[in-house]
């Protein structure tokens, strides 16, 4: 009989040293939710210079700020950063951005077409 009464005692030490042990929660989440990797020194240049000023959280412009938060894209999980990035291509590709509206009031702001390729290559995944 008292056999039987220490089996539930030692399920009991067993349970709070498990409790007390737990696993590194960094390295769950990381694995879980990877980041999208950090932008490269030249992207983020042109991004700051030419972008940044519509296509942030703070921005007026909730048109820019909706279709493109760079804050948030690389804040994102990479599946998500990935998609962003595809959808980046396609608006270069397009010669979409920044609209000509807003380059009559901003000539400064226009791509050039080095800075088009630098930001082409990295949203298509590319390395230098």
């Amino acid at each position: 009989m008292k056999k039987l009464s220490f089996i539930p005692a030692l399920a009991v030490t067993a349970l709070l040293f498990l409790q007390a042990n737990p696993k590194p929660e960094a390295d769950t989440l990381i694995s879980l939710h990877p980041e999208a990797p950090a932008l490269p020194s030249e992207v983020k240049a042109i991004v700051q210079n030419k972008c940044y000023g519509c296509h942030n959280a703070d921005s007026k412009n909730e048109k820019g700020k909706a279709k493109l938060d760079w804050d948030a894209l690389e804040a994102a999980k990479k599946s998500k950063a990935l998609a962003t990035m595809g959808k980046i291509t396609e608006t270069l590709e397009a010669g979409d951005m920044p609209p000509a509206r807003f380059l009559e009031n901003n000539p400064d702001k226009k791509l050039t077409d080095e800075e088009v390729a630098t930001l082409m290559s990295w949203s298509q995944g590319k390395k230098k």
